[in-house]
C-alpha cells in the first residue's frame, strides 16, 4: 500500500473511534498499581546497626524512594529465599554477588545519582556481616547471607516509608 493509503486508513480509524466511542464501552481497571505487604523479618541488633545507612542513603534521596525501595525490598526478599534453597548455582559469595548484580540489570534497575552511598552501604552490609572474600558457601555462610538479604530487604521497605 502506497503511503496516501495508510494515512487514509488512518484518519479513517481515528475519525470512527471518535464519533463511535459512545457505542463501545471498555471495561475500566483501576490506574494505581498493587503492591503486596511484604513480610520482612525485623533483623537482629547487628544485622540493624548495619543497615542503618541503607534506610538513610533511601530517605534522603529521590522523592521516588517509595516505589525505588519496594522494588529493592521485593528484589532482595526474592534473592534470600533463592540464596536459602539453591545449592546447585549460589555456591560461593562470588556467586550470589553475581547474581545481585544480574538480577538489577535484567530488572532494570539504575538508580545512579538518586541515592548517594546507597550501594555502598549495601555492599558493606553484605561484606561486615557475611564475608569481604570470595569463599564458597557452608551452611552457616548460606544462612548468614540469607540473613544479610531479608536485612537488606527490610531496610529498603524502611527507607521506603
Amino acid at each position: 500500500m502506497s503511503k496516501n493509503s495508510w494515512l487514509v486508513v488512518g484518519v479513517s480509524l481515528i475519525c470512527f473511534s471518535l464519533y463511535s466511542s459512545d457505542s463501545i464501552k471498555v471495561p475500566s481497571f483501576p490506574l494505581s498499581p498493587v503492591q503486596d505487604t511484604l513480610d520482612i523479618p525485623e533483623p537482629n541488633e547487628e544485622l540493624k546497626g548495619l543497615v542503618e545507612p541503607v534506610i538513610e542513603a533511601l530517605q534522603n534521596g529521590s522523592s521516588d524512594r517509595s516505589e525505588d525501595g519496594y522494588r529493592l525490598a521485593t528484589l532482595y526478599k526474592d534473592m534470600a529465599i533463592l540464596i536459602s534453597v539453591d545449592k546447585d548455582i549460589l555456591k560461593s559469595t562470588e556467586s550470589i554477588r553475581q547474581a545481585n548484580i544480574l538480577s538489577a540489570q535484567l530488572l532494570q534497575i539504575d538508580f545512579k545519582g538518586k541515592y548517594d552511598g546507597l550501594a555502598a552501604a549495601a555492599n558493606n552490609l553484605f561484606r561486615s556481616y557475611v564475608s569481604e572474600d570470595a569463599v564458597p558457601l557452608d551452611d552457616e555462610l548460606r544462612e548468614k547471607s540469607t540473613e544479610a538479604f531479608n536485612a537488606l530487604a527490610w531496610g529498603f521497605l524502611e527507607g521506603s516509608k
